[in-house]
């Protein structure tokens, strides 16, 4: 899965959001729609941010 089909929101588009904030991943996706409605992408979603953010700090 790579976007909150519920919200039409992006996964990349949370991780850009997060990436310029010191917020946690869930907060800034459900102020984006994502994450709210069926909650069906959660754990896709806290997954592929957590990784790419990760990967960033370490490349």
């Amino acid at each position: 899965m790579i976007k909150c089909h519920c919200a039409e929101v992006f996964f990349e588009e949370v991780l850009s959001a997060v990436k310029g904030s010191n917020r946690p991943i869930l907060e800034i996706a459900q102020e984006m729609g994502a994450a709210t409605t069926c909650t069906a992408c959660t754990g896709d979603l806290l997954n592929y941010v957590s990784k790419r953010l990760e990967e960033s700090v370490f490349a």
